[in-house]
């Protein structure tokens, strides 16, 4: 595309069958708005989005089109992120939740914030119980607990908190490494954690 051909513009939406556009994200994100209770949604709709995104992005436009292309990921990007905003709002104070409703990254933040809210559960209730063995246990854990991380910048080597040498690490180095030396390297943008499940 060489010039801003208003006609050639709605290439630039989804891109390809089963992708989602900005005008169908908008009408999700007005109905959820609008209705009291979580509404059903297709189970791919978040992979959908993303994918629209990601071929939006792949298109190479020059001038005022690649500006349009710009501007439609902005706005694609923002009402997706409403979306899930608004529904992770109603997912909070829904009692009665019914799971058919949700999408399968939906359930995988409710399940996150459920172990989470487990964990604290657990700590508080060790703690106001007096029960100094079960919070040593915890403590233990976190010590010996290690994350995969794949490094982003060359690092020098150094000295865990578990009295261990590590590295040195090239750019794209993958280590398993202990919990607190992993969050500080994390942090400092040297390295991104590698989720194994």
């Amino acid at each position: 595309m060489s010039t801003a051909d208003p006609q050639n513009w709605s290439e630039m939406d989804a891109g390809t069958s089963g992708n989602l556009d900005l005008k169908d994200v908008f009408k999700l994100l007005k109905k959820e708005i609008e209705a009291p209770s979580l509404q059903a949604i297709e189970p791919d709709t978040f992979q959908n989005i993303a994918a629209s995104l990601g071929n939006l992005k792949g298109q190479g436009y020059e001038g005022i089109e690649a500006k349009v292309r710009d501007r439609m990921i902005e706005l694609l990007g923002a009402a997706a992120r409403l979306l899930l905003e608004t529904r992770q709002t109603k997912i909070r104070v829904d009692q009665s939740l019914d799971y058919s409703k949700l999408t399968d990254e939906e359930k995988y933040m409710l399940d996150g914030k459920r172990e989470y809210e487990g964990r604290m559960s657990e700590i508080v209730a060790a703690t106001v119980k007096g029960r100094p063995k079960v919070l040593e246990s915890i403590s233990a854990r976190m010590r010996s607990k290690q994350i995969v991380v794949r490094f982003l910048k060359t690092t020098e080597a150094f000295v865990g908190v578990d009295m261990s040498k590590y590295g040195p690490f090239q750019q794209e180095d993958v280590a398993s490494l202990p919990f607190e030396n992993a969050r500080s390297i994390i942090e400092g943008g040297a390295a991104v954690e590698v989720h194994v499940e």
